[in-house]
């Protein structure tokens, strides 16, 4: 990938949200996935993720897919389609709650109008911590480079010339 430094940054962004405060509270307790993990057991993870909805596994199966492309952008032996199924799995996972959760509130659809994404944003940003951002941010952007990245320039050989 030609972007390859700006796709790292995405899936640290990615890998850093799965750390990082998802909801702000008025209190001030913040919580974040990875606060939730050690209060399991191994027996008691398997149950839950069998009886979990997709939702769930895809969202832990995000930061399994950028972990991925982080390992093999460190090697040199980074894809474009991976960045692209990442990218593509934020995206489309943040999208789909988004929706849901406007259906469960009983909004009506959005106008896509500048004003009304301004609102959309107040609201997410009332609620949304960092890790959340982060994390929609990076796949946002690990989905732009999957899509538009022209991928590394052919090697020529050392005796071509450059004319």
């Amino acid at each position: 990938m030609l972007f390859r430094p700006l796709a790292l940054l995405c899936a640290v962004a990615i890998l850093a949200g799965l750390f990082l405060p998802w909801v702000v509270t008025p209190i001030g307790a913040n919580l974040a996935p990875w606060d939730a993990l050690p209060a399991f057991d191994r027996a008691s993870v398997q149950n839950y993720l069998l009886d979990a909805p997709n939702e769930v596994r895809l969202f832990l199966f995000t930061f399994v897919l950028a972990a991925l492309f982080l390992l093999s952008a460190l090697v040199g032996l980074e894809r474009r389609w991976l960045a692209l199924l990442t990218g593509l799995c934020v995206v489309g996972l943040a999208g789909t709650l988004v929706w849901r959760a406007r259906e469960t509130l009983g909004i009506v659809e959005p106008q896509m109008t500048m004003e009304e994404a301004n609102r959309l944003f107040s609201l997410a940003s009332d609620v949304l911590g960092t890790g959340g951002w982060a994390w929609i941010g990076g796949g946002a952007l690990m989905l732009l480079l999957g899509v538009f990245d022209p991928g590394r320039p052919k090697p020529r050989a050392a005796t071509a010339s450059r004319w």
